[in-house]
């Protein structure tokens, strides 16, 4: 698979990544980097750099989707995805880590030395590096500050991966609409407990409320959601 930007960009999300935290792509345009929206093989953000510099291959992950991805046994598919990339196009791989580890035996019941034992796991094992920003500003600040330490936009190399995506299975299908309706962690509370999109979508707010995090507020967005009729603006052409 070989894909080149049309015009000199400093960075390129995923537009998976984009479509969850459009948030990025307008702080980092509003910063004066050239931005953009394509579909990555891996990880979720790209910065390109020049001749003399490798770009940077990013995977963004918050701590609940550290949690997550650990549980599912999909952080070593992604590892090795994100490394394979970076193999054959000799880009750096990095694994961001957004939010502070001490919330994970809090809220979760994990135990901390089996989740850092998975961090050093990616670390040794796979060669790829991680560091912490504390939110989501700070990982934008963060980019902003290394994007423009890989020289101007008009000296970076074109975009080029060969890694084909892998298809979407059905159960992640699954996950992307439900985080559309109640973000990564709630989805997760909603699927145990209805099993189905479908039993979401005809589950009344009591129903909704049922499942633990989930409020008043939140029950009735979902119901909406599923029950608000569409009508096509009148001003589409």
């Amino acid at each position: 698979m070989s894909m080149h930007s049309l015009i000199p960009v400093d960075l390129i999300i995923d537009s998976r990544e984009d479509s969850k935290n459009p948030e990025f792509r307008i702080e980092l345009t509003k910063r004066g980097l050239k931005v953009s929206i394509q579909s990555l093989p891996a990880g979720d953000f790209l910065l390109l750099a020049r001749e003399d510099s490798r770009p940077l291959l990013i995977e963004r992950k918050s701590v609940d989707d550290l949690l997550n991805s650990i549980r599912d046994n999909r952080l070593w598919d992604q590892s090795k995805l994100l490394k394979e990339a970076c193999e054959l196009d000799g880009y750096q791989p990095l694994i961001v880590l957004e939010g502070w580890l001490g919330i994970v035996e809090r809220r979760s019941g994990w135990r901390i030395q089996s989740v850092l034992r998975a961090i050093d796991s990616i670390v040794l094992d796979y060669g790829i590096p991680i560091i912490n920003t504390p939110s989501k500003s700070a990982t934008t600040e963060w980019l902003v500050a290394k994007a423009k330490s890989l020289g101007r936009v008009e000296e970076k190399k074109a975009f080029r991966m060969r890694v084909e995506k892998k298809p979407v299975e059905i159960r992640e299908r699954i996950l992307y609409v439900a985080e559309g309706l109640a973000g990564p962690t709630l989805a997760r509370k909603l699927l145990e407990y209805f099993g189905t999109l479908k039993s979401i979508a005809n589950a009344s707010t009591l129903d909704l409320m049922k499942v633990e995090g989930i409020g008043e507020k939140r029950a009735s967005e979902i119901y909406a959601i599923f029950n608000t009729p569409w009508k096509t603006s009148t001003n589409a052409r």
